[in-house]
């Protein structure tokens, strides 16, 4: 099993929510917050989750925040 992360670009005020959401489905990913003025934030997960992180993410988008997954790949150890 291998880290696999999101590079994610949303706005800042829903940066608090995403990471609230992701908290709740406990063991799914670990949010990284990059630059908060500008809404760019890392979801880290394994690649074992990240199918559901994948799923997580996108329905969010469609449902409750503005978010676009600017990349996605393993991990490159950035924290």
């Amino acid at each position: 099993m291998k880290s696999y992360e999101f590079f994610i670009q949303t706005r800042k005020e829903d940066i608090d929510f995403i990471n609230k959401i992701m908290e709740a489905y406990e063991g799914i990913g670990v949010v990284r917050t990059n630059d908060p003025k500008k809404g760019l934030i890392t979801i880290i997960t394994t690649t074992d989750f990240k199918d559901i992180a994948k799923k997580i993410i996108l329905d969010l988008g469609e449902n409750y925040v503005e978010i676009e997954i600017l990349s996605e790949g393993l991990w490159n150890g950035n924290l």
